[in-house]
């Protein structure tokens, strides 16, 4: 396996700049998601590493070699796509040697790496169907066979998952985690969805505008957002944000006015408060909650043994995330009071977006 490091990678397509001087290392072993919107450029770095797609200024090293102007096929990477690439008219064995059959690997060899492969996979049964006989997570772990039998130095993803249904989706988490804990592979996933970046990645990169605007371990990113990009974007619900000023240590508002151990000058700012952290009073430890608030109830959408409560504060719309044994004291259309977790604030200045702590 190997460390994967990029030095000032610049991408441009014509006018557009798709990757902005993005210097990343990924480290050998590492299962890194780059996420973050549709254009933020987290695919094109992708293709950057493996060589699809030609690197206008930077460097890329995998291990201790430079493969910025090397050709895909020389930079031991395997490339696992969302729409799977299988070939229609080969079987399954078939479609998972093929690229060792074209790099002319002895046959017994073959055999056996396809046969590991599989059983990896819980596919061995399947070696004789055509693509045609397979289900959609079937087909993808033919995909993912025909990467592993290369033993290349890093794997990359492309929304691998992204053609399948929600249940089997969650299962293909599961069976990619597992499978990278026993070949130890480096691997570079890339994906939309920020449910996925945080519950498969040792390492969350979010990106935006082709630049990097956060990198840190899950927790890091969830609980220490960066910036309010970041903040707004892994969540979900995502992170209410409220406007306001910073004055004299205190949060000020129309319907607000919290104490914050945050320092400085007066200014415009946003509070953000993830929906979980709102409450209704006596749920948290009193020395956690800040003085309640009058808010209006419009919605509630029951999730099982949680709620998402949809409430109007000052004109303004915020979610709560409730527990279903106290949803017996809200109703819809009634007010209620709610709390905030004073321990969870994020604060962030309006102008620049930036963290303020």
């Amino acid at each position: 396996m190997a460390e994967i490091r990029l030095e000032h990678v610049v991408k441009r397509f014509g006018d557009v700049e798709a990757v902005k001087d993005l210097s990343l290392t990924i480290a050998d072993g590492s299962f890194t998601v780059l996420v973050g919107p549709s254009g933020c450029g987290k695919t094109t770095t992708l293709r950057l590493i493996a060589g699809l797609e030609t690197i206008t200024s930077g460097h890329i090293f995998i291990g201790d070699q430079d493969v910025t102007h090397l050709e895909p096929k020389d930079r031991n990477v395997a490339m696992v796509f969302q729409n799977y690439a299988l070939y229609p008219h080969l079987t399954v064995w078939e479609n998972i040697a093929f690229g060792l059959m074209a790099r002319k690997v002895p046959k017994p060899e073959i055999e056996q790496r396809v046969q590991r492969a599989a059983a990896m996979l819980g596919i061995g049964n399947l070696l004789k169907r055509k693509p045609r006989q397979l289900s959609g997570g079937q087909q993808q772990r033919v995909a993912i066979g025909r990467a592993i039998v290369r033993n290349p130095n890093v794997f990359l993803f492309d929304e691998p998952l992204s053609n399948l249904d929600a249940k089997l989706r969650v299962e293909m988490r599961t069976e990619l985690l597992k499978l990278h804990r026993e070949l130890g592979s480096t691997a570079v996933y890339v994906t939309h969805d920020q449910e996925e970046a945080m519950t498969m990645g040792d390492v969350i990169v979010v990106m935006e505008g082709g630049v990097i605007q956060q990198k840190g371990t899950p927790r890091e990113i969830y609980f220490h957002p960066r910036n309010r990009f970041v903040a707004g974007f892994i969540g979900s619900p995502a992170m209410n944000m409220l406007a306001g000023r910073l004055r004299q240590g205190e949060f000020v508002s129309d319907a607000l006015r919290i104490p914050l151990e945050v320092a400085g000058p007066e200014r415009d700012v946003i509070l953000g408060i993830r929906p979980e952290d709102v409450q209704l009073p006596g749920v948290l430890p009193p020395e956690r909650e800040t003085p309640p608030v009058t808010a209006t109830v419009e919605v509630i959408e029951l999730l099982g043994a949680r709620a998402i409560v949809t409430l109007l504060l000052n004109g303004q719309e915020i979610r709560a995330v409730i527990e279903e044994r106290h949803l017996e004291r809200l109703q819809e259309g009634e007010e209620t009071q709610v709390v905030f977790d004073r321990e969870r604030l994020h604060l962030f200045d309006a102008q620049s977006g930036e963290r303020l702590e």
